[in-house]
């Protein structure tokens, strides 16, 4: 009888003491954006790295495979070209979860500032991929962290799945390099 309180005691203590220490969680913005689309949509995205004159090219496709309430899974395949070689990796599965828990201590980030730290910059434009005009925001900003530089130009659209459209970037300072992500295909079933 004594050791089923005290094991009862310890239960509600520690339920207690979990509920305190729950992390604060906050809306996917990724989950929300491939909401949008059907099963079967996907996107195709070129990678291209110079970093101390050497040059990678990484091509990766993503597609929505499950559509759920809390969480929907997408599966990625990359083809990367280094050197004059070419590696295929197996196609990885991932869970998109509804809600990210933030680290503890960080405090929510603000909806409205939904744009790059740094940005001194932002516009519109419409740009062309795959023959179909997409309507995107971007933002030039700016950071330097540790000794590394960048200076960067995203374009964003919530008309595409994944929401990147274009990014390019330099780098300076420990690491001297460009990156240019962009999309060259996607498919809305």
């Amino acid at each position: 009888m004594r050791r089923t309180n005290l094991l009862t005691a310890v239960v509600i203590a520690a339920l207690a003491s979990g509920s305190a220490l729950a992390q604060e969680t906050l809306d996917n913005p990724e989950f929300a954006n491939w909401k949008k689309f059907k099963v079967g949509a996907s996107i195709t995205v070129r990678t291209t790295s110079t970093i101390a004159g050497l040059t990678s090219e990484i091509l990766m496709t993503t597609r929505l495979v499950e559509l759920g309430a809390d969480k929907h899974v997408v599966e990625t395949s990359t083809v990367s070209k280094f050197g004059g070689m070419e590696f295929k990796a197996p196609a990885t599965k991932r869970d998109v979860l509804k809600s990210i828990a933030l680290p503890k201590g960080t405090p929510k980030p603000d909806p409205k500032a939904a744009k790059p730290e740094g940005t001194y910059e932002e516009g519109t434009e419409t740009l062309k991929i795959g023959g179909v005009e997409v309507k995107t925001k971007w933002y030039k900003y700016k950071s330097d962290s540790g000794g590394l530089k960048i200076e960067a130009k995203t374009w964003m659209s919530d008309d595409v799945p994944g929401s990147l459209v274009k990014m390019e970037a330099a780098t300076g300072g420990l690491a001297v390099g460009t990156t240019k992500v962009e999309l060259i295909e996607f498919k809305k079933p």
